[in-house]
């Protein structure tokens, strides 16, 4: 217990010698003579809380006023730097996987007054609670809070310290094989059409993937590998599905021969700056998955002579603009944009025309172009957590589009070309400021879920408020309403 003393002592010595505020465990309050209340009453919280009662809405304003999509942008921002740091520094960490729950009390220049830290894990000591609480210590002295204030504010958060390392996954069934040993001792190679080589710490691919002569897919993810040879496409003639993801193989590292049977190539974080150029030798190739690398750029070069092309997986890449090229993808028919940068997207876009999915979700997208209404296969458009307040009417012609999710952006009345998307059977409203019912999924006869949770319209209350015939209106046409 002392030595647990000991790093509560050395954190508040350590933070407050930085000019920061107090980092302390949350049981520890009644002992430092600290009142929650008090401190409750002196930072306000960060966002607006809005209720309903009655029909009548009131709102008492946070720090922030109404400025939710900003705030959670840089908290989402901040939150990235935190697991970066943690990374970075796990070695200095006495247990993985321990829960963080934070009550932070931020002055109005960003800086910390008090935080309060709660831990949770299985069979935590006192000596390494102390450890712990000095990790979150420095963290808070070097990295005040990114948005400064009138009056400072409160915010409550909750973390995981440290990644514990997964229990590999072990694939199991009829012509599979899951580690080196059993593939050296199997007699009946013909007989096997995967390897399942995941997890195993490999650092180059072993000679034995070369022995099976049915081999369709090869499973090398999460492992240390550095390179991809040509051998693989030269001398696995069957194989059609590979998977690299999770590895760290560099730009100028990966390597193909010319083939006609890879169907499925997975490159997800890696640690490639731009696509291969060597990808356009699998001629056959359906889909290629790029996300969690940091693309410096976006050249299709090595994609445009991939004609079968329709999966193309570019989350997470750091990209902040597509080029106008990217409409030279003709055939691709899901595209995955998630997590990038983007403020706007090319008009280009408009000549996928054989595009059924679309996701464009977690960008800071200010409008869609007109040229979407030209995609008249989309079946599905993900565009939540932007920053759209309307849309063209022109989107109007996606007369096959059934899914449209436009939560967490910046609506405050829902757009009346709804109504002329005849096929809508699942929209997402929710997190936006809508200040009215959408009357307009009214008239949107397929309808069959609608999301408008946590809008200033209505809370919980929802039933209670003027708009619960409206409401009732669409449940009676068996639409799913969850608020």
């Amino acid at each position: 217990m002392k030595k647990g003393l000991f790093f509560v002592l050395f954190g508040l010595i350590t933070i407050s010698s930085l000019g920061q505020g107090r980092i302390v465990l949350l049981r520890d309050t009644t002992r430092l003579n600290l009142s929650l209340a008090e401190l409750e009453k002196k930072y306000p919280p960060a966002l607006n809380r809005v209720t309903a009662n009655a029909g009548i809405t009131t709102e008492q304003k946070g720090a922030m006023g109404s400025n939710a999509k900003p705030f959670f942008d840089t908290l989402n921002k901040r939150q990235q730097r935190f697991f970066t740091y943690v990374e970075q520094n796990k070695r200095r960490l006495p247990v993985l996987g321990v829960m963080i729950s934070t009550y932070e009390f931020i002055r109005p220049d960003g800086t910390y007054d008090w935080v309060f830290c709660e831990f949770s894990g299985k069979d935590i000591t006192d000596e390494q609670e102390g450890q712990l609480l000095q990790f979150a210590a420095e963290w808070y002295g070097q990295h005040p809070f990114p948005i400064q204030t009138q009056t400072g504010f409160k915010w409550v958060g909750m973390s995981i310290l440290g990644v514990v390392p997964q229990k590999r996954t072990v694939r199991r069934g009829p012509g599979i094989i899951s580690t080196i040993e059993a593939a050296q001792k199997t007699t009946r190679p013909d007989t096997v059409t995967m390897l399942a080589f995941n997890q195993l710490e490999l650092r180059n691919i072993p000679e034995i993937v070369y022995r099976f002569p049915k081999l369709e897919e090869l499973d090398l993810s999460k492992n240390k590998l550095n390179e991809l040879p040509a051998r693989l496409t030269s001398d696995i003639s069957t194989l059609k599905k590979l998977s690299l993801l999770y590895n760290a193989i560099p730009d100028d590292s990966v390597f193909f021969t010319r083939n006609n049977h890879l169907r499925s190539l997975n490159l997800q974080g890696n640690r490639l700056t731009r696509i291969p150029a060597s990808v356009r030798l699998n001629r056959q190739l359906e889909s290629l998955w790029m996300g969690n690398n940091e693309l410096k750029g976006l050249d299709i070069k090595p994609l445009r002579p991939l004609r079968r092309l329709n999966d193309l997986n570019l989350y997470n890449t750091g990209l902040t603009q597509l080029p106008k090229a990217i409409g030279k993808l003709k055939h691709v028919k899901v595209l995955d944009l998630y997590y990038n940068k983007f403020t706007e997207l090319p008009r280009q876009l408009g000549r996928m025309k054989r595009l059924e999915q679309l996701a464009i979700a977690h960008n800071n997208i200010n409008e869609l172009p007109t040229s979407l209404s030209k995609l008249r296969q989309l079946q599905v458009l993900f565009a939540h957590h932007n920053r759209l307040s309307q849309l063209p009417a022109e989107l109007g012609r996606l007369k096959k589009l059934r899914v449209l999710d436009l939560g967490y952006n910046w609506y405050t009345t829902a757009p009346g070309v709804l109504s002329s998307l005849s096929s809508l059977e699942e929209v997402g409203l929710n997190n936006n400021q809508l200040q009215e019912f959408p009357s307009v999924l009214l008239s949107i006869k397929n309808l069959k879920k609608v999301y408008m949770g946590s809008n200033p319209l209505f809370g919980r209350e929802a039933m209670n408020s003027p708009y619960a015939s409206q409401i009732k209106q669409l449940e009676a046409n068996n639409t799913q309403v969850t608020y």
